[in-house]
């Protein structure tokens, strides 16, 4: 197996892998169907065939696993980085169980680590299995449900607009986003993610709305109206607010569908901010569920990259074992000084030890070196843990991944 670039002419053979691992309800041949991919999407697959094989006598029918990646960055530890969103992963039942999704994801992060992108994230179709490909669950999110008739008592009094969005004001909306999404692994959003990722979707494009006051854009809606049974669920798959009062305002403009669904559902961060708008908080139903998994594919360059604390002070050397990414796989020293990060590999004994998935969750910030030595997943003295507890503080807030890719 040679791992490879999709070419063009192949695009419906590697579809066609992909509905099947993710719908094979529409069966054999289905309707190429979705949303538009971004430009920044690769399409990448290990052929049945030799690595000296050229790209022009690849047969599509030698496409044995397929999987993809975006380019995008995101935000950790204060500042933009580049990471590789891992997608379509997808394995038919003759090659399943047989190593070679560990072999193709093996070779993407070499590929990434090659063009001096030092992180990957990804969303799980099983937490195990990515957890054994060295990725580790570093976010959280909730979905909260209300009666509509319930949001009255958050909805403020009239004022400014709504108005409905369309693609060509991704400008405004971006805007917004920036303001608001200020947590560790928000994207830095492009027109093209804009366009593709929010509005469209696989299920039905959503509606998007936003809030004005005097011109000036200050929230937005992203959302879809789910029937289930004769309900109606007003669907808000994403909202974002410059500040208290339009977020009020874009819980009035849901409050007034209420003639026409049952119940709305939001989305985000996992936090009772809704419950203090309520007269009765046990009328709104949440649910806290997993995210994002993310792992670190290099680690040098990822903990050389990242910022630190001012006046961070730190020498620590980290045994780091990693079964996926083999460069990965050794001794590497950190020292902080001045804002300054070196990280290299040491012979030196070691003064932590942790696998990749504990590493990639301390650099996130959503777990604290402390919490990680409790889970059994980092072995360090006393000296070590505040070490790394000033070199890597846990994340407020904490890291949430807004996007499916």
């Amino acid at each position: 197996m040679d791992y490879r670039p999709v070419p063009d002419d192949h695009v419906d053979a590697y579809d066609r892998l992909l509905a099947y691992a993710f719908a094979p309800e529409r069966g054999p041949d289905p309707d190429r169907d979705g949303p538009d991919r971004p430009e920044g999407f690769h399409r990448r697959g290990l052929y049945d065939v030799d690595d000296a094989t050229p790209t022009a006598d690849l047969d599509p029918d030698d496409l044995g696993v397929a999987c993809g990646y975006h380019d995008f960055s995101m935000r950790l530890r204060g500042d933009v980085h580049d990471v590789g969103g891992v997608s379509a992963v997808a394995s038919p039942p003759e090659h399943r169980r047989s190593g070679l999704v560990r072999e193709m994801l093996g070779a993407l992060h070499e590929e990434l680590r090659d063009g001096g992108v030092a992180f990957a994230a990804l969303w799980p179709f099983k937490y195990e299995f990515y957890a054994r490909m060295g990725y580790a669950r570093v976010s959280a999110y909730s979905r909260t449900t209300v009666d509509v008739d319930a949001l009255s008592a958050a909805a403020p009094k009239p004022a400014g607009e709504f108005v409905r969005l369309a693609p060509d004001d991704w400008e405004r909306l971006d805007a917004v986003y920036d303001a608001a999404a200020t947590e560790p692994l928000a994207f830095d959003r492009t027109e093209d993610w804009w366009r593709c990722r929010v509005f469209q979707s696989w299920e039905s494009d959503p509606f998007v709305y936003g809030w004005e006051r005097d011109g000036d854009l200050r929230g937005y809606v992203v959302y879809a109206v789910d029937e289930d049974d004769g309900d109606r669920t007003l669907a808000v798959r994403e909202h974002a607010a410059v500040d208290a009062a339009a977020r009020g305002h874009l819980l009035r403009f849901c409050w007034t569908h209420d003639s026409q669904v049952d119940r709305v559902r939001l989305g985000g961060n996992a936090t009772d901010w809704l419950f203090d708008l309520l007269d009765d908080p046990a009328a709104a139903d949440t649910t806290v569920k997993p995210g994002a998994m993310l792992r670190v594919v290099d680690v040098p360059a990822a903990l050389t990259a990242v910022d630190y604390p001012d006046g961070a002070d730190v020498d620590v050397a980290l045994d780091v074992t990693d079964d996926g990414c083999p460069w990965n796989d050794d001794a590497f020293r950190l020292s902080v000084a001045d804002g300054d990060a070196d990280c290299g590999r040491t012979d030196g004994s070691p003064d932590a030890t942790l696998g990749i998935g504990a590493l990639s969750r301390l650099v996130v910030g959503s777990h604290a070196a402390d919490r990680l030595a409790t889970l059994g997943d980092l072995d360090a003295d006393d000296d070590a843990l505040a070490a790394l507890d000033e070199a890597f503080p846990a994340a407020d807030p904490a890291p949430h991944l807004r996007e499916g890719f």
